[in-house]
């Protein structure tokens, strides 16, 4: 109980820089890290590996079912040839929330944070599409291509299945 009390602690002087920085005007997109640091898509995309986004909300219950098998996923890959990103749509005002929802879980894959607008604008952009709800996952190639839109859960077995289908 100790331990999650100094988390919680740390996530809360951690997520006033989140509240204190720039607007979403700051990228283009809208997203920060959990650190309140405004990070572009464009700079988390890789150039040379797949990358599984999930749109997610701590208020989520089947995002909460879908955490840890994202997580085994990057993990099995960390090295390899997909990572996994995580972008909350939480915004300032859950931030402290996503924040626990992440540690609570032990998310070993890099999360962002966007205004639920900013998430949703993102979204339709990258796809063309109304946003349906959370988890949404999105899946790009390397060098950028998108090339799955999913809402609702996928397990991760058939996100790999997809992926060695799209490269043979």
């Amino acid at each position: 109980m100790k331990t999650y009390y100094v988390k919680w602690l740390i996530g809360a002087v951690l997520m006033l820089g989140v509240a204190m920085a720039p607007s979403s005007a700051a990228t283009t997109e809208g997203f920060s890290d959990f650190d309140g640091q405004p990070v572009s898509f464009s700079d988390v995309l890789p150039a040379d590996r797949w990358l599984v986004v999930m749109i997610w909300s701590y208020s989520c219950p089947v995002c909460a079912k879908e955490m840890q098998g994202q997580a085994d996923l990057h993990e099995r890959h960390r090295d390899g040839r997909l990572k996994v990103l995580g972008i909350s749509l939480d915004g300032v005002d859950g931030a402290l929330d996503a924040w626990a929802f992440i540690e609570e879980r032990d998310v070993n894959f890099p999360n962002l944070l966007g205004e639920p607008g900013d998430v949703v604008r993102f979204f339709s952009n990258q796809t063309g599409q109304s946003f349906k709800g959370t988890p949404t996952f999105l899946i790009y190639a390397p060098g950028g291509g998108l090339k799955a839109v999913q809402a609702g859960p996928v397990p991760p077995e058939a996100i790999e299945a997809f992926i060695y289908d799209q490269e043979h």
